[in-house]
């Protein structure tokens, strides 16, 4: 049985998600859930586990585009069923506050108008 460690609960949502080797190699994807210390991002490649990864996201909030560069490591990396690429889960080394402010936002209900 497998031990869930997570910190924070997730919040599902879609947002465009670019991860970043320290290379600079670049894979574009989305993400699935996010929360105050992660997020799984769906993306078409498979990911070092313990690999650092820098990700660039892009959500609506507040009607407008809200950016976040954040700092993580990779956790998991899992196979996705029908060809629709792998899971990656990020573990966030320091979170941007702003991102911080907006999942906490979202969290608490607050966020009608943040986030889709």
């Amino acid at each position: 049985m497998a031990i869930d460690r997570r910190g924070f609960s997730r919040l599902h949502v879609v947002w465009k998600a670019t991860l970043t080797r320290l290379n600079g190699e670049q894979f574009p994807g989305s993400t699935d859930n996010v929360s105050q210390d992660g997020l799984n991002v769906i993306v078409d490649c498979s990911l070092v586990l313990g690999e650092p990864i820098k990700v660039d996201l892009v959500s609506p909030c507040r009607g407008r585009t809200c950016f976040f560069r954040l700092d993580g490591v990779v956790v998991y990396d899992k196979p996705l069923g029908n060809n629709l690429g792998r899971a990656v889960g990020l573990r966030l080394l320091e979170a941007d506050p702003n991102y911080l402010r907006l999942v906490r936002q979202l969290e608490a209900g607050e966020a009608e108008d943040l986030a889709s």
